[in-house]
C-alpha cells in the first residue's frame, strides 16, 4: 500500500552514526506489514558501497544518481522507483513503530470523503509544536495546515501533479512551499492521531549537509512575499495556516504585543500546541 523514500546524505565530516541511524530507520520499515517498498536514496557525492549491500540484503532498493541531488532532488528522484498509489518521504532519523502505517491506512479508509492532500505523524521533536507530542499526551485527527519535512505521506498522483518537491530549494521552504501548493489545490494536511514516530533530529544537518539555509529565505520570500511577518516563527506569517478563528486571534495578539522575542517564541508555541484539539476532525 505504501512506498517509501528515505532521503540519505553523507560525507567524511559525517560521524558513523549518520549511516548507523539510517540502517536502524529502513530496518524498522521492514516490520510494518502496510509497507510494500523501500527505496534508500544516496544523495551523497559517491556510492555508498557498504550502504548498497545493506541494502540489498533486506530488499530495499539502493538508489543512487551518480552525483550530489539536494533535498527535493533526492525525494524525487526516489519516487520514480516506487508504483504504489500512496507515496511517504522519510528521514533518516525517523524510527517507526509497527504500526505506524496501520495508523495511516485506517485514516484513510475512516475518512474518504476528506481531500487529503499529505498525511503525517506526531513528534517527539519537531521544529514545529502542531506536531511535537510525547507519547502519553492526548492526539487527535485534525486539520494541521503546516507541517515539516519528516515523514510525509502522499497520493503518487498528488505528488507528481505538484511536480514534486520544488528543487530551487536546497533543503529549507520545502514543506512551506508544498503545504501553500496543497492549498492552492484545495487539498488539507491531516495529523494522524494514532501515527507517533520517533525523530532524533538534525542528525545530518548538525554535521553539514548541501543546505544553504540563507539562500531559501531568500528564494522563498521573493517567491511568496506576502507570507513575510517579521519576529514570527522563521519570519512566517503563521497565522495564514489556521483554521479556527480564536487560534488566529491568539496568533495575531501574541504577534502585536508580544514584544519580548523569547516568550513571544513560547506563547507561539503554545498556540500551536492547541491546533489538534481546537481543529481536530
Amino acid at each position: 500500500m505504501f512506498g517509501v523514500v528515505v532521503n540519505y546524505f553523507s560525507t567524511e565530516k559525517h560521524p558513523p552514526s549518520v549511516k548507523q541511524s539510517t540502517k536502524f530507520a529502513v530496518s524498522l520499515l521492514k516490520n510494518c506489514p502496510e509497507v510494500t517498498s523501500i527505496v534508500l536514496v544516496d544523495g551523497s557525492d559517491e556510492v555508498d558501497a557498504e550502504l548498497k549491500s545493506y541494502c540489498e540484503c533486506f530488499g530495499i532498493e539502493y538508489a543512487h544518481c551518480g552525483t550530489r541531488m539536494s533535498f527535493g532532488e533526492a525525494y524525487n528522484y526516489g519516487v520514480r522507483y516506487l508504483s504504489e498509489d500512496w507515496v511517504v518521504l522519510m528521514a533518516s532519523d525517523i524510527y517507526v513503530y509497527p504500526d505506524t502505517f496501520t495508523a495511516f491506512r485506517n485514516f484513510i479508509e475512516n475518512y474518504p470523503d476528506l481531500s487529503i492532500g499529505c498525511l503525517i505523524p506526531y513528534l517527539t521533536r519537531c521544529d514545529l509544536a502542531i506536531q511535537q507530542a510525547s507519547q502519553s499526551s492526548k492526539k487527535y485527527d485534525c486539520y494541521a495546515s503546516i507541517m515539516t519535512f519528516n515523514l510525509n505521506v502522499f497520493r503518487k498522483n498528488v505528488f507528481e501533479d505538484l511536480g514534486g518537491l520544488c528543487t530551487s530549494y536546497s533543503g529549507n521552504f520545502n514543506d512551506i512551499d508544498i503545504c501553500l501548493k496543497l492549498e492552492k489545490k484545495n487539498l488539507d494536511i491531516f495529523l494522524v492521531a494514532d501515527a507517533y514516530v520517533i525523530h532524533y533530529g538534525s542528525l545530518t544537518l548538525r554535521h553539514g549537509s548541501s543546505v544553504n539555509a540563507s539562500l531559501d529565505y531568500d528564494r522563498f520570500y521573493s517567491d511568496y512575499p506576502e507570507m513575510y511577518l517579521s519576529g514570527g516563527l522563521w519570519n512566517l506569517r503563521i497565522s495564514h495556516f489556521l483554521r479556527h478563528p480564536i487560534l488566529k486571534l491568539l496568533y495575531r495578539l501574541n504577534a502585536r504585543f508580544g514584544r519580548d522575542t523569547k516568550n513571544r517564541r513560547k506563547r507561539l508555541d503554545w498556540v500551536l500546541k492547541l491546533v489538534p484539539s481546537f481543529q481536530k476532525l
